[in-house]
């Protein structure tokens, strides 16, 4: 059975993923004058990455969850648990 609560914290840690990926993108695209600002930006995007990982992990390992039972394609395309899709190549393990 899935954790409604592992999928909103899977959900949130894409997001950030997501605008940090952005805000990253867009630091060619700023004027010199407003590199230092944007910058800035994707650190705070970045921190909260970070955190939303965190949490994540953190839900899993005090929770229990079996990711695994989780339908796949409906939160994490080809991956199969959270951690493949975090630590992808790293070849870190969390157990």
């Amino acid at each position: 059975m899935s954790c409604d609560e592992w999928s909103g914290l899977l959900a949130q840690y894409r997001n950030s993923v997501r605008a940090y990926s952005e805000a990253v993108a867009g630091l060619s695209e700023v004027p010199a004058t407003m590199f230092g600002a944007s910058w800035q930006l994707a650190e705070r995007a970045r921190k909260e990455a970070d955190a939303s990982r965190a949490r994540l992990l953190h839900h899993e390992h005090d929770h229990g969850c079996q990711t695994g039972d989780v339908n796949p394609q409906a939160v994490a395309g080809p991956f199969q648990e959270s951690e493949e899709l975090i630590l992808g190549d790293q070849g870190q393990s969390g157990g």
